[in-house]
């Protein structure tokens, strides 16, 4: 031991350190030498896996929930495209026709007039006082 200074320590320590990462590196150069194809595959395919069969179960959930509220809701339909129901009035028709061809006529009639009388104003006043 006394042939060991302590400034020869460190370097032996290094060079330890070195050896050990050579023999490391040279046995095991894939830092992911533990994951094999097979656990590719299963990292890969598991989550989706998981989660199609969840989404499957909550869907089946939900259809037997709602099995016996089918019959209803067929009945409603049923109801709501009979002939009877669908039968719209005239008037509403009508109305239907009528108010977008005649709204903006309105308002572009009643928009022309203040236009008008704005401008008219205008120029009888400049009549009136010329300078």
């Amino acid at each position: 031991m006394t042939g060991l200074s302590s400034s020869s320590l460190p370097s032996c320590l290094l060079s330890l350190h070195l050896l050990l990462l050579l023999q490391l590196s040279s046995s095991h150069a894939d830092p992911f030498y533990w994951i094999n194809p097979g656990m590719l595959v299963l990292i890969a395919v598991l989550p989706v896996l998981l989660l199609q069969v969840t989404v499957g179960l909550v869907f089946l959930c939900l259809q037997h929930r709602l099995r016996g509220k089918l019959h209803a809701e067929i009945e409603n339909l049923h109801r709501t495209f009979d002939p009877h129901f669908l039968r719209v009035p005239c008037w509403k028709i009508t109305l239907f026709v009528i108010v977008p061809v005649l709204g903006p006529l309105v308002a572009l009639i009643i928009c022309y007039n203040w236009l008008h009388r704005r401008l008219a104003g205008q120029f009888l006043e400049e009549l009136r006082n010329p300078f």
